[in-house]
């Protein structure tokens, strides 16, 4: 059994989508363990060795799709068998008397998205095999979910796509890391070099696509992988019509009892909001937030309206794992960042705050809103604020300014 890895921010996603593959996942864990004790120069000694890898279980109704989805997991995952760390740890204490405290190996497998057309395997990889530290590696495949052949790159995209590519990729890096378009690399991001590149590894995701930087790719040093995620939308002058990608950029609208997922990521956080129609005039927005930062002793998440104004537009709000999820029609007093007082807002705002938040913690709000039953298109102004020792931090980077005085994600729903 081979067990060792080989090193050689906004979308849209319809339901349809989903609904068309109707792919059910459920996570597995297989661990296999084994320590030994032993005399090294007189000296007690124990050595451990443990494989764990992480794969998902699928299962559906298209069983040609099923049956690639199977195979290249299976491969990816190995055998799965207990038995081989006992066997590593007896020929290493045999062959080198090992004194380390142990090694590892530990693989996750995961689909990051599954159409009729394409679906994208993630592999991430950590190994320690003794010294300061251990090694991180992710690789990203994507494949045809006809033929279960591997497909690259250029086959997603128009022909001499990868110019602008990088053009696009980088301003999106830039946006995502908080950098102007004129900082160095280097200075701010420890690059090895100030000229982008675009990642060795490319991959397809739910939301965007998705570009992985291993250790040394660009930085002179071991650690995880740097990930950035360029949204479809961005990207939609370099998809063909018809291609793997196009289901990610048509535009749809959003029927009653359907439900959109959009989402946003930098280096602050991840924000999913799940926007479900339950009536022609009622829309329910579920947001589910995740700390990518550090520790903060105030976090606020803000949801706007502007083309709603009066608090009973609000049907219901549940604040979930919120201290508060507070409401302000318009014409309330709210804080304006860029002139530093407090103005009266031009449309209702929704914020969700919280007096503690951890890092990698995630937190969610459900609202109920009443909406215009005439509207062709409902936009939603997203925009977080964290505080840390009293340094204010705001997200996005890059956006359309908005009533508070910083900029926003907009979020445009067909309707």
């Amino acid at each position: 059994m081979n067990y060792f890895i080989n090193t050689s921010l906004f979308f849209l996603l319809t339901s349809q989508l989903l609904n068309a593959t109707e792919v059910k996942i459920k996570t597995k864990k297989f661990e296999d363990k084994f320590c030994k004790n032993f005399k090294l120069d007189g000296l007690k000694n124990r050595f451990c060795m443990t494989n764990i890898v992480n794969y998902p279980l699928v299962e559906n109704r298209n069983k040609i799709l099923e049956k690639h989805l199977k195979k290249i997991i299976k491969e990816k995952s190995g055998t799965l068998e207990k038995g081989e760390s006992e066997k590593y740890v007896l020929k290493e204490i045999k062959d080198n008397g090992t004194t380390d405290l142990g090694h590892k190996n530990i693989i996750t497998l995961k689909l990051l998205v599954v159409t009729p057309k394409i679906f994208t395997v993630e592999n991430s990889g950590y190994v320690y095999f003794g010294g300061m530290e251990g090694s991180y590696v992710t690789t990203l495949t994507n494949y045809n979910s006809v033929t279960g052949k591997k497909l690259t790159i250029d086959e997603l995209f128009i022909k001499n796509y990868r110019k602008e590519l990088t053009k696009i990729a980088e301003k999106a890096y830039r946006t995502q890391e908080h950098i102007s378009p004129t900082d160095s690399l280097v200075d701010k991001l420890n690059w090895s070099e100030n000229k982008f590149v675009l990642a060795k590894n490319i991959g397809i995701g739910k939301d965007g696509l998705h570009l992985e930087y291993n250790p040394y790719e660009v930085i002179d040093r071991s650690r995880p992988s740097k990930k950035l995620i360029i949204r479809y939308d961005l990207l939609k002058e370099l998809i063909p019509k018809d291609g793997y990608l196009s289901s990610f950029v048509e535009e749809s609208k959003l029927l009653v009892n359907h439900s959109k997922i959009y989402s946003f990521f930098d280096k602050l956080l991840q924000l999913n909001l799940d926007v479900k129609r339950i009536a022609k005039d009622k829309i329910e927005l579920t947001l589910i937030a995740k700390n990518r930062s550090y520790s903060i002793s105030k976090g606020v998440v803000s949801l706007s309206f502007p083309q709603l104004k009066n608090k009973i537009e609000v049907i219901k709000r549940t604040p979930q794992d919120f201290t508060k999820l507070l409401v302000y029609p318009k014409n309330s007093s709210i804080y304006n960042f860029k002139s530093k007082k407090s103005q009266k807002s031009d449309y209702l705002l929704v914020e969700g705050e919280a007096k503690t938040w951890e890092d990698n913690e995630q937190k969610s709000m459900k609202i109920v809103l009443k909406i215009p039953k005439e509207i062709e298109t409902f936009d939603i102004n997203l925009r977080a604020t964290f505080i840390k020792e009293k340094k204010i931090l705001n997200s996005p980077f890059d956006g359309i300014e908005g009533q508070q005085g910083v900029v926003n994600h907009i979020i445009k729903v067909s309707l």
